[in-house]
């Protein structure tokens, strides 16, 4: 195995940062050929002594804020205005995004629900064509084949539905009743 030390390095000096204390010292139960190394690199003073932390140097200090951002922190999404038809709209990018496909029961349109904290959710009309989506493992969904007729649905267990011989298979094909 090539171990990427430059890597590593970057890795150790950001969780460093993470674990500072008095503004420009850390904790120093890291691996000890890291600490060695950015020290060498002049990101850190001599680890070896009897302290139980390490002190950045002022390099160090940027550089490890530096590498905690790029590699811990999550993106902020950019948000900007476009003009969308006829209005002015903000824009964030979906990718990425988890919600569930919902179709209202009054008119069958769809909709996608995307839920925030607390069980605060957002709805957004879908206009989107080809939209690819993957079905969550945990989503209790089936697909059944009734003649020519294909539908997605929820899994016979969550529909009640029985197998024509009247035991339950969460396998076997059926229509949905009622």
């Amino acid at each position: 195995m090539d171990i990427d030390l430059a890597k590593i390095d970057d890795a150790v000096l950001a969780l460093l940062y993470l674990t500072r204390h008095d503004e420009r010292r850390a904790w120093k139960g890291m691996d000890w050929a890291a600490l060695a190394r950015l020290h060498a690199k002049g990101l850190i003073h001599d680890p070896v002594n009897k302290a139980k932390s390490v002190g950045f140097t002022d390099a160090g200090l940027l550089e490890a804020q530096r590498v905690f951002a790029r590699d811990f922190i999550k993106p902020t999404p950019a948000i900007m205005s476009v003009r969308y038809g006829q209005s002015t709209a903000t824009v964030q990018d979906a990718s990425g995004v988890t919600g569930v496909l919902c179709r209202n029961a009054d008119d069958g349109r769809h909709f996608f629900r995307v839920y925030g904290e607390g069980g605060a959710f957002q709805d957004y009309e879908v206009r989107h064509d080809d939209l690819p989506v993957t079905i969550a493992a945990d989503a209790m969904a089936s697909f059944y084949s009734v003649g020519e007729e294909r539908v997605l649905d929820h899994s016979p267990d969550v529909l009640g539905l029985n197998s024509p011989t009247g035991s339950r298979s969460p396998g076997a094909s059926a229509s949905r009743g009622g």
